[in-house]
This record gives structure tokens, C-alpha cells and sequence, in this order.
């Protein structure tokens, strides 16, 4: 299973590109950050293709800058756990797992 780019690291991105006035292209298989207007569906492609991703440390890295987003991990982790602990079933919990990287034993 694949995980989606998360909709607001997507808010982050767009918002910092806007802001320095860059957008990302892929020349010939690379993607870089140059100058211009964003375009969504190139950036969604980036994400897609892990030119933009997301740190350990939390943080966004866009072809290789990183963007700090202000994001309170406390308070997304609590409703995350909150919502699995009366959502979830087994198969959510060990595809979320899988998405994680956690290896099952």
C-alpha cells in the first residue's frame, strides 16, 4: 500500500512555494526547485515520485530544502490515537503499520 501525501504537508508545500516564488519541475527525470508560478499537478507529481517528502524530524523537504512546518506533533498524534483507538480495526492498524514501516512479527 501506498500513502497519500498528507493534505496539509500538500498546504505547507504550496504555501512556501508561493511565498519564494518557486515551483518545481522534472527535467529528464529530476526534479528542482526554480523560479515561477506553482503548478499543482507538478508538485503532486513530486510528491508522488518522493522529490518531496517528509523528514523523520518532521520537517518537509522540497528537492532537497527543508521547510519546517509548524506543526504541533502532540496534539496530531493524541487524535490520531484517539481516532484509531474508536475507528480502527485490526486490517487499519497493520496497513497504517505497513505504511510505517514497521515490520510485523
Amino acid at each position: 500500500m501506498k500513502c497519500l501525501f498528507p493534505n496539509e504537508a500538500m498546504k505547507t508545500v504550496i504555501s512556501y512555494l508561493r511565498r519564494t516564488r518557486q515551483t518545481i519541475t522534472c527535467t529528464e527525470g529530476t526534479y528542482a526547485l526554480v523560479n515561477g508560478i506553482p503548478n499543482i499537478n507538478d508538485i503532486e507529481q513530486a510528491c508522488r515520485n518522493r522529490a518531496v517528502s517528509i523528514t523523520l524530524n518532521g520537517s518537509i523537504q522540497i528537492c532537497g530544502t527543508h521547510v519546517r512546518p509548524e506543526w504541533d506533533t502532540v496534539i496530531i498524534r493524541r487524535r490520531v490515537e484517539d481516532h484509531l483507538r474508536k475507528c480502527a480495526s485490526p486490517e487499519d492498524i497493520i496497513r497504517i503499520a505497513s505504511c510505517l514501516g514497521v515490520k510485523l512479527t
